[in-house]
């Protein structure tokens, strides 16, 4: 795996924990969501941005439009239910 792979795969998982904390914040009131879960998941993703600050930063310089882009499809994540999260796979599988 090329350095650069390795930095993209860095980028999903921070793309995966934002995503994760922004459901999190979805269940706040419910029996399901603890602050202190929620707090370590915070710790880890700053942890991993700044250990990966400035490849990512090199990585942003060549593709400007990459976080937004990411951003955005976290939002669009977010907003889907269930029935169209589990459709997601074939929409992509149709793009590739």
């Amino acid at each position: 795996m090329t350095d650069l792979n390795k930095i993209k795969d860095a980028i999903k998982l921070l793309a995966l924990l934002q995503l994760t904390l922004e459901q999190m914040d979805l269940l706040k009131g419910t029996v399901i969501y603890k602050q202190r879960i929620k707090n370590q998941m915070s710790t880890l993703e700053k942890s991993i941005e700044i250990a990966l600050k400035a490849p990512v930063e090199n990585l942003d310089s060549t593709d400007e439009g990459l976080f937004n882009r990411l951003q955005n499809n976290i939002d669009m994540v977010l907003d889907m239910d269930t029935d169209e999260l589990s459709m997601l796979r074939v929409a992509v599988e149709e793009i590739r």
